[in-house]
């Protein structure tokens, strides 16, 4: 019985043994960091178009209601506004309110909003 009691003392403390040993070569080898899982892209004018806007590439994402001589996405605010593309191909959003949209020069796509809006100049128009 003495003999199977010590038998299981050895096998436990070497058990043991090796557990401290595999906790100690863990922490001592880290796994480094990756970026595997990371993806970095960025955001312009031209990937939040709408539909509508499909034809047009954009370049320049304008808050405010007068555009650039580029190809611009302009957004207009929930109020009344007066937006001018100016030059390039725009698409340009009146948003809320009653809107008066003018394309301007170039190819633009004006998409109106919860108003009854007018538009000037422009090849596409969407109330």
């Amino acid at each position: 019985m003495r003999a199977r009691l010590r038998v299981h003392w050895v096998a436990l403390a070497a058990v043991l043994a090796l557990a401290a040993a595999a906790s100690a070569l863990g922490a001592t080898n880290p796994v480094p960091g990756s970026r595997t899982g990371r993806i970095v892209q960025s955001i312009g004018a031209d990937n939040l178009k709408p539909a509508e806007c499909a034809g047009i590439t954009l370049t320049t994402l304008v808050s405010g209601v007068t555009g650039t001589s580029g190809n611009d996405l302009l957004l207009g605010t929930s109020a009344a506004n007066t937006m001018n593309g100016s030059g390039g191909n725009d698409c340009i959003l009146g948003g809320g309110g009653i809107d008066a949209i003018t394309g301007g020069a170039g190819t633009d796509v004006c998409i109106g909003g919860p108003g009854i809006d007018t538009f000037t100049t422009c090849e596409t128009t969407v109330q």
